[in-house]
């Protein structure tokens, strides 16, 4: 150790010179850079919550630029701290043959986002036998993002954050790694995590600060998903030979369950457009259905379009969006192996986010729409009222749980199609050790027909279904994290004919860019 008569030991590597920069605020060293309206600036973007790892596109960056009241955070503030100003000095050979000290100092330069001093550092702690990996890893993801490679730097904050996911200043570096690699709605979702963990009221606001300059850019944002599916009973019904008793007379099912290979699949672009710091104008249109290549003839799609607008603050985003849709279907059993025009909807939707406290959040959605048949299943026409609540809680960084309440009203010409269903979900989603991650859901509807169906039944119906989805974290390649789901339903009916249980399991791939 060394004493007060040495401590001005000259090092060869001019530790010294860097150290002192540590004195320096960490803001005014690494602020990042603001808007200049070419495509090599980071504009954040607004976006919806829970719309999932949306990346940005760069076309409109320059058209009305957000201005920042102040420089944002490039670290915690809580965790910002000079190291001592005084002129200790020490030699390679002596932080390599005392490699706490040597830690201390890298630990120091991490807090202190101080990426000179890495450079000089890191070389030092490698040649160290008993060195951490994980601190090497965090001082060249720092050094990274400090020379503009941040596609690097994101790479090693994922595999950071999956062995450390408790550590707060490793998850708001990974968020400010999203947040310049201009993959906004994975950076919201990082902040909004560590804004739910204990921290201090100035992280708090630095946090703040970068989810509100998000939500004030404007962006499109595209995402699809692809998922393998095998269904055994691809057409719903009771399995053959099932009895039901109807005025005294015993009929059996005659219809054998169909099974289908395939693939379940989405495709979604939106836009925003900032009208002030809280109005906006957007547009969404999506595509999603099922191929099954094996069985045509239950094949769907379903095309939307949606123009409307909403208003946002820090904690609350309210829309409200008109819509059309269309959806081409293989008509099942009556099919020909080939897709056609099924039904088109007009409706009105509602929906909005509000955060309650720092880790209760609120979502909700009303919406009204009518369907409108082709002449053959005309007696489907009517109109359709839904109602969704969704309370979110998140007692850490790495849990969350939720639960809701649906109700909906289907209208129909056929009062046996017409029904009134009530819901209820809950559901919890976790981050464990070595980079597991788990969400878990369950559900329980009550469905009540208006009307009495060919049998002369007025069906009750409990709907319950079940899931399991688990993935790596650190498992991310070309912007998808393939997930494992594990899926079963059971339908219980007055009527026996409607009675069926299904089991899936199948990896689901998504991405967003």
């Amino acid at each position: 150790m060394l004493n007060s008569s040495n401590k001005n030991i000259i090092l060869g590597l001019q530790l010294a010179a860097a150290l002192s920069l540590f004195a320096l605020p960490a803001q005014a060293q690494n602020a990042p850079p603001q808007p200049r309206g070419d495509a090599g600036s980071p504009p954040p973007v607004p976006v919806p919550l829970d719309r999932g790892n949306l990346n940005f596109s760069p076309d409109n960056i320059e058209k009305d630029p957000i201005k920042v009241e102040k420089p944002l955070a490039t670290n915690l503030p809580s965790e910002s701290q000079n190291l001592s100003q005084d002129d200790i000095v020490f030699t390679p050979e002596y932080l390599i043959a005392n490699p706490a000290e040597l830690e201390s100092l890298i630990s120091q330069a991490i807090r202190a986002n101080e990426v000179d001093a890495l450079r000089l550092l890191l070389p030092l702690y490698a040649q160290v036998e008993t060195r951490d990996e994980s601190l090497i890893d965090w001082g060249n993801a720092m050094i990274a993002m400090n020379e503009g490679r941040t596609d690097e730097a994101v790479v090693l904050y994922r595999k950071l954050i999956a062995a450390l996911p408790d550590n707060r200043l490793l998850r708001f570096q990974l968020a400010l790694a999203l947040y310049r690699n201009n993959e906004m709605i994975a950076a919201k979702e990082q902040f909004q995590r560590l804004r739910s963990a204990e921290i201090s009221n100035n992280d708090r606001e630095a946090i703040d600060q970068f989810i509100s300059n998000i939500d004030k850019r404007d962006q499109w944002s595209f995402s699809g998903s692809l998922s393998y599916v095998r269904d055994d009973n691809v057409n719903n019904v009771a399995p053959k030979g099932t009895a039901q008793s109807i005025n005294g007379f015993i009929v059996r099912s005659a219809r054998e369950p169909e099974s289908a290979q395939g693939v379940n699949f989405s495709f979604d672009a939106d836009k925003k457009w900032s009208v002030n710091d809280n109005f906006y104008a957007s547009l969404s249109t999506s595509v999603s259905g099922s191929y099954y290549w094996d069985n045509k003839n239950y094949n769907d799609v379903t095309g939307r379009l949606a123009v409307g607008g909403g208003y946002r603050n820090a904690k609350l985003d309210l829309e409200l969006t008109p819509y059309l849709q269309k959806r081409f279907y293989g008509f099942g059993a009556n099919g020909d192996g080939e897709l056609h025009a099924y039904a088109n909807t007009a409706g009105l939707r509602l929906q909005g986010s509000y955060w309650l406290s720092n880790r209760w959040r609120y979502q909700g959605a009303l919406d009204f729409s009518y369907d409108d048949h082709i002449k053959t299943y005309n007696h489907l026409d009517g109109k359709r009222i839904s109602a969704s609540n969704t309370i979110l809680f998140a007692p850490s960084q790495k849990q969350y749980w939720f639960a809701g309440v649906d109700v909906s009203y289907k209208d129909a010409r056929s009062a046996s199609d017409a029904y009134n269903r009530y819901g209820a979900r809950l559901g919890w989603g976790q981050e464990w050790g070595k980079g597991i991650s788990t969400r878990l859901t369950g559900s329980y509807a009550k469905r009540y027909s208006k009307g009495e169906d060919f049998f002369g039944i007025k069906r009750k119906d409990d709907e319950f279904n079940a899931s399991l989805t688990l993935w790596h974290r650190a498992l991310h390649f070309y912007g998808i994290t393939p997930r494992l789901v594990l899926s079963h339903s059971r339908i219980s009916s007055n009527n026996a004919f409607y009675e069926y249980d299904t089991n899936k399991v199948y990896l689901d791939f998504s991405k967003t860019f």
